[in-house]
């Protein structure tokens, strides 16, 4: 699969910032990147970190803008941003690839658990993996589960001693983004994924309680798990600046690990990596400066 175009839809973000690097690293492929964004100063940004790709300026609200960054392109994988209207957004850059007629393969980034449309997230996502799998184009899902890296947003509490994480006794196998990168590229860069749907999550089940225990065994300081009530859990991520349907969708995803409906482990990450899933110690050992 050698001499292809690639289009990265969000790539800006975390997740397409980490499969372009690994993308890079991939020394047997020789595809174009063309990294899709939505404004000169991410493209910019890109292009700094990353000299070789092409960087494409497009906006999901106005399909027109799609015509030009589709051009050429053999694999698109969409990484549809934090916004209400993603499954539009979906609909627009499915319709798009169709309209290309050289696409080959469309890797669409979802949500684990998807299939059940049982949570907002899970309608948003489910209604693109939908859509693209009645658009007769070649599809791939690949749906992960909450990441290691958001907590970064919770550093201030454990720096002060507490994880204020509001799942109260369940579980969940939090995932690396880094992991999710090398995944995608995996896909994007092998055959074999033809209307798969591939469910990612990493490698350990853990309790608050547990993870509360990882950040103090790897910072060295008494770190304890508080699990907020949901009003609580509401007021804090209104406070720093999530809009109201996205932090109501976030209450709905913390009460499904609150009940343990996501506490699985699935074995596909490890085999499209090919090695162990990033663990959340090596997470935060890797990144302790930021939790001490």
């Amino acid at each position: 699969m050698n001499n292809q175009t690639t289009l990265i839809i969000g790539a800006a973000g975390n997740n397409g910032v980490a499969t372009i690097d690994a993308i890079i690293n991939k020394k047997q492929t020789k595809d174009t990147i063309r990294a899709a964004v939505r404004s000169a100063d991410k493209a910019a940004e890109l292009k700094r970190k990353f000299p070789a790709i092409e960087t494409v300026i497009i906006d999901l609200n106005k399909p027109e803008t799609l015509t030009a960054a589709y051009q050429g392109v053999t694999k698109v994988f969409m990484i549809p941003g934090n916004v209400e209207e993603r499954e539009q957004h979906a609909k627009n850059a499915i319709d798009a690839a169709v309209q290309a007629g050289s696409v080959e393969q469309f890797v669409f980034y979802s949500v684990f658990g998807a299939e059940y449309e049982s949570i907002l997230f899970g309608r948003q996502f489910r209604a693109g993996e939908k859509y693209l799998e009645q658009s007769g184009l070649n599809w791939t899902h690949l749906r992960t589960i909450f990441f290691q890296d958001n907590f970064f947003g919770w550093a201030d509490g454990v720096k002060q001693g507490g994880l204020y994480f509001g799942i109260r006794e369940g579980s969940l196998a939090p995932l690396n983004v880094a992991d999710i990168g090398e995944i995608a590229a995996n896909i994007l860069t092998t055959v074999g994924h033809t209307n798969k749907a591939y469910n990612i999550t990493g490698p350990e089940l853990l309790t608050g309680d547990a993870m509360a225990q990882v950040f103090a065994d790897v910072t060295g300081k008494e770190v304890a798990y508080i699990s907020p009530s949901q009003e609580q859990t509401l007021d804090s991520l209104l406070s720093t600046g999530w809009p109201q349907w996205q932090a109501e969708g976030m209450l709905e995803l913390f009460e499904v690990f609150a009940t343990n409906q996501a506490a699985v482990i699935s074995p596909d990450g490890e085999t499209l990596l090919g090695r162990p899933l990033t663990t959340l110690k090596e997470f935060i050992s890797q990144n302790k400066a930021a939790f001490v």
